[in-house]
């Protein structure tokens, strides 16, 4: 968010040197990364019997799945803003719009935490995606307010989504901490790559057309119509069992209390 806030006034008028910039920084992360120390003495080959569960062992399906389909709605809020506010406003406008959802994330997301924690599943799942697709409604009007409005609904719809599914997912999976929001950050990177990718085409039909507002159309009537197709996976994601020999510790309903996962 912060990133985009400060590319918002140079998308248009100096892509070629934002992407350098941004390519750049990714380098020197990797780099810094590369350059980390690992752990000292060799580590012991584990034999069969004590090898570690894949990544996806235990994953908490239901909250894994509505990650990614959050995730896949909300990064066509990330994805295509720009292009279709500078249409409407201006780059300077744009880094408005981001500033302000910027705010909300960290003044909102910690203060309604407990709420959110507390709030029932299928409750949360109502307001988040309703929150997404109310905003994604309102951007269709393509005025100055409806940008902000539209980008505020957004981003509380997915705070709320955002919590509550890393939360329920400590809740529901015997993984360790660790585990379980590696499980979250893939289902994450899964929606926001499919948003890319269908979104994409999607927004393209409709700049071809010469009706972008329909985009953000179509965008709500997906935030109503996909989410209830999780519901069919709550019978099939029941509370696994954790065996006696679990050595990454099960956690339980209470265990998640006081753990607000981080963005």
């Amino acid at each position: 968010m912060l990133c985009g806030l400060i590319a918002g006034p140079f998308v248009l008028s100096s892509p070629g040197w934002l992407f350098a910039a941004v390519t750049a920084l990714f380098l020197a992360i990797t780099a810094g990364h590369a350059r980390l120390p690992g752990t000292d003495g060799a580590r012991p080959l584990a034999s069969e019997d004590t090898a570690r569960p894949g990544l996806l062992a235990g994953v908490a399906l239901l909250p894994f799945a509505a990650n990614a389909l959050a995730f896949y709605l909300y990064f066509h809020f990330q994805h295509f803003l720009a292009v279709y506010a500078v249409e409407r406003a201006s780059s300077a406008f744009y880094s408005v719009v981001l500033l302000l959802c910027f705010t909300l994330v960290i003044v909102v997301q910690p203060l309604a935490s407990g709420l959110i924690r507390r709030m029932p599943y299928a409750l949360a799942l109502a307001v988040g995606f309703t929150g997404l697709a109310t905003g994604s409604a309102v951007l269709a009007a393509g005025t100055r307010a409806a940008l902000l409005a539209g980008g505020a609904l957004i981003t509380l719809g997915d705070i709320v989504l955002f919590l509550k599914n890393d939360l329920e997912a400590l809740r529901r999976s015997p993984r360790s901490d660790a585990v379980v929001f590696g499980q979250q950050r893939l289902a994450a990177g899964l929606g926001a790559c499919a948003s890319g990718v269908l979104g994409g085409q999607l927004y393209g039909l409709g700049e071809r057309a010469g009706h972008t507002g329909w985009f953000w159309l179509l965008a709500a009537v997906q935030c109503l119509l996909l989410p209830p197709l999780l519901l069919t996976l709550r019978r099939r994601t029941a509370r696994l069992p954790v065996s006696d020999g679990d050595h990454e510790g099960a956690l339980t309903r209470d265990d998640t209390d006081g753990r607000i996962p981080g963005r």
